[in-house]
């Protein structure tokens, strides 16, 4: 296919998804999943999530069980338009989350858990919304990086796990390219909107929704470290 002819058709799809809605609907997710960390963070939930994300292996097991897991059932859900279903696979990215964060909003003293959380929304907004500018401006098809994102996401796996045993500097590195795993899975997301890949808003609203929050949850511990920093 000419790349004038799928530019044509990208063009013709954008009129059928409803852009509006599927920005309400995962800023609505990413909103309430943000209350939930805040909330957790002050609960026994924290602990658990320490103790559960303490161990690179058993961290990344949990993060795909709830969240790879939770979106995985969500998309079984909406292509089988069992709405409950969908909304138990969103629970569970929502759980997946709300532990993650709680964990990382629970090691700082309580007085940065506010301001910490306000700039990494902030932060996240602008990134989100440079990837929106950029794949809206262009007419450059976005569609292979999904399969870049899971390499990353792969490569901070292997990473990583040689890193548990051999330098923390690795591991630092997996959080990295995890990061940049997120940010080109939201580049794609945001495309797929644009392209009108998928038929469903559900759909659409809760990959954005998966890839802010790893981009949030990312920047969240850089913004936490550069606090402590200055709290020291």
């Amino acid at each position: 296919m000419s790349a004038a002819h799928e530019r044509t058709q990208t063009r013709h799809r954008v009129s059928t998804t409803d852009v509006p809605k599927v920005a309400g609907i995962a800023t609505a997710l990413v909103a309430v999943n943000i209350l939930l960390m805040f909330v957790a963070s002050y609960t026994p939930l924290a602990v658990l999530g320490r103790l559960l994300f303490a161990n690179f292996f058993v961290g990344v097991a949990t993060f795909i069980v709830t969240i790879g897991g939770g979106f995985w059932i969500s998309n079984r859900g909406i292509e089988a338009d069992v709405l409950p279903l969908a909304g138990a696979g969103v629970a569970l990215i929502q759980f997946g989350y709300t532990l993650l964060g709680s964990a990382i909003l629970g090691l700082v003293p309580s007085e940065l858990v506010v301001p910490s959380l306000a700039i990494t929304t902030v932060l996240t907004g602008l990134l989100t919304a440079g990837v929106v500018v950029l794949v809206y401006r262009t007419d450059r098809s976005f569609d292979r990086w999904q399969l870049y994102s899971r390499g990353l996401f792969v490569a901070g796996f292997v990473v990583g796990g040689v890193g548990f045993f051999v330098t923390p500097a690795l591991v630092l590195l997996a959080s990295v390219l995890f990061f940049l795993g997120f940010v080109t899975d939201l580049t794609y997301e945001i495309w797929a909107v644009k392209a009108n890949r998928y038929a469903s808003t559900l759909r659409n609203a809760i990959g954005i929704y998966v890839a802010v929050m790893g981009v949030f949850i990312h920047i969240l511990q850089l913004v936490l470290r550069v606090l402590s920093l200055l709290d020291n």
